[in-house]
């Protein structure tokens, strides 16, 4: 557990990093999978994810990423972005749940009634707080995880939504919903200071 604080008290927004170090797309593929384990609404995952990682990718990110330096000295910027048809993926998902023998059958298929009834009762604005909520689970999860392998990441909202979609053809039913630069610090994030539980919390 002491390992785990630390890397929690460790973690900083970086801004400069070393631009010769090129993490293997096989590790970034590793860290996405264990940030996939983070919590969801009735667990349908709903973020989706483009790595940048190519000098091209890069160029054509800039054209719409307002973090400069992270953009030209990360190993990878990721476009995080949510799927708001994320009941689509019910059955694979429950599916493969029963198949793995966590779930009986007809479990699934009460779910799945109760699911689709609740869904469709969301309007847009509640489907799309949904999403930025789950996702903001997804990319925490994923700068820890990031941070225990030696890697830095910032987390971003600096950036045109509408030219996201454009450029990287970004499908309809997809909001991007924030960028996470990732990469070996060359420089140290700013330290910074936390207001204290005491003076924010109440208890009843």
């Amino acid at each position: 557990m002491k390992d785990f604080f630390e890397i929690i008290k460790s973690r900083r927004s970086v801004k400069y990093y070393k631009n010769e170090v090129k993490i293997p797309r096989e590790e970034i593929v590793e860290m996405l999978n264990m940030a996939n384990t983070a919590p969801s609404f009735c667990n349908f995952q709903p973020w989706r994810y483009i790595v940048v990682d190519t000098t091209e990718g890069k160029e054509k990110l800039a054209k719409a990423n307002y973090n400069k330096a992270q953009n030209e000295t990360s190993s990878a910027m990721i476009i995080l972005l949510g799927d708001l048809n994320y009941f689509d993926n019910f059955h694979m998902i429950y599916g493969s749940a029963v198949d793995k023998g966590y779930l009986p059958q007809e479990i699934k298929d009460g779910l799945y009634n109760d699911m689709e009834g609740l869904v469709n009762s969301l309007n847009e604005e509640t489907k799309r707080e949904i999403v930025y909520y789950d996702c903001g689970l997804w990319s925490m999860q994923f700068a820890n995880i990031a941070r225990a392998k030696g890697y830095d990441t910032n987390i971003l909202a600096g950036f045109n939504k509408e030219k996201i979609v454009e450029l990287f053809e970004v499908k309809e039913d997809f909001v991007p919903v924030m960028l996470i630069s990732l990469g070996e610090k060359e420089k140290d994030g700013h330290k910074t200071t936390r207001m204290n539980a005491e003076s924010l919390v109440s208890f009843e």
